[in-house]
């Protein structure tokens, strides 16, 4: 899927791939730099950076200050969060090009902390962590797309299928994202996807029930106009 992307990408903008801990293998990590990408990932407590795992680094960086980052959350409604971080940098195993290895606790005592990797070194921590929070978004997406609009739901078998019924969720998905934009330039607070399903099935049950009444007070027949809508009425509910 990056592969494909790079075509598809503006010049003169600097690109940075961001995931979670399941994809930051030293492949992955490699083939976004050979397309002078930059990665920002998390890694687990055992990833080795400098031959050392990540939770070793921690326990050796115990008695070092911590740094504050406070990160405004992605909903301006939500407070902001201040984290205790410290960095060390190194090489991953298999990764030629130097990255700053990032510890994150929520709290001084935090026996959890979270780790990060991030491959440019011009960016302070603050700002690496800051474009991170950047996957949020995106996996709220897919939550809708799973959930909501059904795409692992599909029971289909060839590969043309998949691709279009993969095609057709995306083209929902992002008819819900312009009727969100269009909600917030309307309204200038942000709508979620949610409100904004609910909308459009609120649009679409309005107009059923227009027609139906329409259909009755021109007929006078209610069993009648009960009959007309009811494979309309059906498919609704299947």
């Amino acid at each position: 899927m990056l592969v494909e992307l790079v075509g598809l990408l503006p010049n003169g903008y600097q690109v940075y791939v961001l995931f979670d801990s399941w994809y930051a293998s030293a492949k992955l990590i490699k083939l976004c730099r050979r397309q002078r990408w930059h990665v920002i990932c998390a890694v687990k407590s055992n990833r080795r950076l400098s031959r050392k795992r990540m939770d070793h680094h921690n326990q050796s960086l115990r008695n070092q200050r911590y740094q504050r980052v406070t990160l405004q959350a992605l909903d301006p409604s939500r407070p902001k969060s201040t984290y205790c971080v410290r960095a060390v940098q190194g090489h991953l195993e298999e990764v030629k090009d130097e990255v700053r290895g990032i510890i994150s606790k929520r709290h001084p005592g935090d026996r959890y902390p979270k780790y990060f990797v991030c491959t440019d070194l011009t960016l302070t921590v603050q700002q690496a962590l800051h474009y991170y929070q950047r996957r949020w978004p995106v996996e709220v997406d897919n939550l809708y797309l799973k959930e909501a609009l059904g795409l692992g739901d599909f029971r289909l078998q060839s590969f043309e299928a998949t691709q279009k019924w993969f095609a057709v969720v995306v083209l929902t998905m992002n008819y819900l994202q312009y009727q969100a934009a269009e909600a917030y330039l309307r309204e200038q607070s942000v709508c979620s996807l949610t409100d904004v399903i609910r909308q459009h099935r609120l649009a679409h049950w309005r107009q059923f029930l227009r027609q139906a009444l329409t259909q009755l007070l021109r007929s006078g027949n209610v069993d009648a106009t009960v009959e007309s809508l009811l494979p309309a009425v059906s498919w609704a509910v299947t």
